[in-house]
C-alpha cells in the first residue's frame, strides 16, 4: 500500500487533537520537550560538587580563625603534671604513725675491708674508708641480733645539703646506679674479716642484687631513675635472732670513694631491719 505512510501520519495527528472534541492542534502551541544529554548532566553534577566543597572549605577556615594557636612542645611539657615516683609516701607515713607501725631500723656494719684485684696479695684492714672501682671491692660484715624477722641491704645517700652541713662528701665517676651486692660465705671467726687480701677474701655465693648510690631526690630528677626507689634493692632475707651477714660490694663501671662513719646523716651501705 504505497499511501500507507502519509495516511498513518495524518491519523496520528487526528488522534491527538480531534476537531470534533473542540481541541486545537498542540503542535503550534507547545514547544518540543527539551532533553539533556548525559554529558550536560555530568557537568552539572561536577559543578554542584565543587560548590559544596568550596562551601565546606570556607566554613572550616572560618572555624580555624577562631581557634587559638597550637602550643609549642615546651609549653605542652610545662603544662603537664609532673609524676611523683612515690605518690603514696606521705599517706604511708601517716598510716605508720596512726597504727604505730615500726619504721625500718638501719644497722651499721661491724667491719668494712677493702680488697684489690690488681694487688691480690696486699692486705687491707677494716676502716671507715670505702673505695670501689673495677679492681677494688669492699667486704662488709654485720652481726645482727634482732627480734625483727626480715632484712635487706641498700645504699643510703642523704641529701647533698645535709651532707655538707655534717662535713660529709663522696666522689664518684661512671655509673653508680647499679652497684653489685654479692652474698659471701661467712667465716666461723668474723675477726678474720677485719684484715684480708683479694686472695683470702670469702668466696662469692650468689648475686643478691644491685643498689643505687644516689639520693632519692636525685633519682626523682633523672628520667631513667624515676621510681627506682620503689623497688627493693636486694631481696629480703630472714635475719631473726643472731645472724652473720657477709657481702662483697663491687662496681665494674664506676669509681666511688667516701668515708662511712657512724653518724647522721647516713652515707654508705646499710642493712635495713624490718619489724
Amino acid at each position: 500500500m504505497p499511501g500507507t505512510s502519509s495516511d498513518t501520519l495524518e491519523y496520528a495527528r487526528l488522534l491527538s487533537s480531534a476537531p470534533e472534541d473542540g481541541l486545537e492542534d498542540e503542535s503550534g502551541l507547545k514547544a518540543p520537550a527539551t532533553t539533556h544529554s548525559p554529558r550536560s548532566r555530568m557537568l552539572v553534577s561536577v559543578l554542584m560538587t565543587l560548590l559544596a566543597i568550596y562551601a565546606a572549605a570556607a566554613l572550616h577556615l572560618s572555624m580555624l580563625s577562631d581557634t587559638p594557636l597550637l602550643f609549642t612542645p615546651r609549653e605542652i611539657e610545662a603544662k603537664l603534671r609532673m609524676a611523683v615516683p612515690s605518690p603514696n609516701l606521705d599517706k604511708g607515713r601517716n598510716i605508720i604513725y596512726e597504727k604505730h607501725y615500726k619504721y625500718p631500723r638501719m644497722l651499721f656494719p661491724g667491719s668494712m675491708t677493702r680488697v684489690n684485684a690488681a694487688k691480690p696479695d696486699m692486705i687491707y684492714y677494716s676502716g671507715a674508708s670505702v673505695v670501689l672501682s673495677p679492681t677494688d671491692s669492699m667486704i662488709y660484715h654485720w652481726r645482727v641480733k634482732s627480734t625483727w624477722p626480715m632484712c635487706y641491704i641498700t645504699a643510703w645517700v642523704s641529701a647533698a645539703e645535709d651532707l655538707i652541713t655534717a662535713h660529709k662528701s663522696y666522689s664518684s665517676e661512671g655509673n653508680v646506679t647499679a652497684i653489685e651486692i654479692w652474698n659471701l660465705t661467712s667465716p666461723e671467726d668474723s675477726k678474720t674479716l677485719k684484715s684480708m687480701s683479694w686472695n683470702t677474701r670469702p668466696a662469692r655465693v650468689s648475686l643478691m642484687g644491685t643498689v643505687n648510690f644516689t639520693s632519692v631526690r636525685t633519682q626523682r630528677g633523672v628520667g631513667d631513675l624515676i621510681g627506682q626507689e620503689l623497688r627493693a634493692p636486694t631481696p629480703r632475707f630472714g635475719c631473726l635472732g643472731e645472724t652473720d651477714i657477709t657481702v662483697e660490694v663491687a662496681c665494674t663501671a664506676c669509681h666511688l670513694e667516701f668515708d662511712q662513719i657512724f653518724s647522721t646523716p647516713a652515707l654508705g651501705f646499710e642493712v635495713m631491719n624490718l619489724g
